[in-house]
């Protein structure tokens, strides 16, 4: 054998088939029994100053810490463990660290006197806060993979958190857009709604943020999608001309395991924009405003309990039979 066909010969195997071939289905498939540890980390910042006022802050910090257990078909029920709230704007700030078991006991401090502008909607704001944390775990929390082919979803007594448009410990979590309902590959690509909190509606014609599949192998199923729009505009009104300029950027990502469910997802978005004022009143108009929003969702499941194992793995008895003893 020539070194030329010897060489060719140990390249051959190397051409077999070919990654890109690979494919699965983003999809949960759960059994009775089974268990998973779910960690959440939000953080939202908003932050307004004007040409003529004080500045305007509120911030929305939550880290939660959650236990979800079979139900029943494609349904988990959630069992909030730990949560670390905290949330406030330039007057008041309120906090919560909860353990379950432990009493729901949220921590007022207001920051504006009592003869300080808009005193009273800011403590009506905060009381609205606290009384919510003082009944935060009342209800069902569920985790829905079922109702919705592609979705997971995320319940309060039945409800989807983020259609309610409520005040809600949960309501705010990123899992994924509607997932195809066969199997994916690297490169595919599927567009879905922009569904976010903070932009401003009318500043762009972009309703849809592209996805694409990146990864398909032992570290799991991974799809990564994002958006970059610049925005801008100019008015003319009560003598004065206002131009805005900013821009918009979003990102996500999600993670299915080769396990089969859903093992992490992230999500961040940003909007900032500067208005420039020329003419009467131009303080009035002037602004810089940045706001942003980030989460990171994580679940693991769980390895069965020593005896859940053994539950499973040993063969039932059927009542009034004999054991057979064991053959020598």
């Amino acid at each position: 054998m020539t070194m030329l066909a010897a060489a060719l010969f140990t390249l051959m195997p190397l051409a077999a088939t070919p990654a890109q071939d690979d494919a699965a289905k983003m999809e949960w498939v759960m059994a009775e029994g089974d268990r998973f540890d779910l960690t959440w980390t939000y953080a939202e910042q908003r932050k307004r100053e004007p040409g003529r006022g004080e500045t305007i802050e509120t911030h929305d910090k939550r880290d939660v810490a959650a236990e979800l257990v079979w139900k029943s078909e494609g349904i988990l029920t959630l069992v909030i463990k730990k949560v670390g709230w905290s949330y406030g704007t330039q007057d008041y700030e309120v906090t919560l660290t909860y353990v379950e078991g432990k009493k729901l006991d949220p921590q007022l401090k207001m920051k504006a006197t009592e003869k300080s502008p808009g005193y009273s909607v800011s403590k009506t704001d905060a009381d609205r806060m606290v009384e919510y944390m003082r009944k935060m775990t009342d209800g069902e929390f569920t985790v829905d993979t079922a109702s919705e082919k592609g979705r997971t979803l995320m319940l309060w007594n039945g409800g989807n958190l983020r259609d309610q448009g409520q005040l809600s410990l949960l309501g705010r979590i990123f899992t994924h857009p509607l997932l195809p309902s066969g199997p994916v590959r690297i490169g595919q690509v599927f567009k879905d709604p922009l569904d976010v909190t903070n932009l401003t509606a009318g500043l762009t014609e972009i309703k849809e943020v592209e996805s694409k599949v990146t990864a398909v192998g032992d570290k799991g199923l991974i799809a990564k999608g994002g958006v970059n729009i610049p925005v801008g505009k100019s008015t003319v009104a009560s003598g004065s001309t206002q131009t805005m300029t900013g821009n918009f950027t979003y990102t996500c990502e999600w993670n299915y395991s080769p396990q089969q469910y859903l093992q992490g997802s992230k999500e961040e978005s940003k909007f900032t924009k500067k208005v420039d004022a020329k003419g009467k009143e131009a303080d009035f108009y002037r602004e810089t405003f940045n706001h942003s929003i980030s989460q990171t969702l994580t679940i693991k499941k769980k390895p069965p309990a020593p005896g859940e194992q053994k539950k499973k793995s040993a063969p039932e008895e059927k009542p009034g039979e004999e054991k057979k003893p064991a053959e020598k």
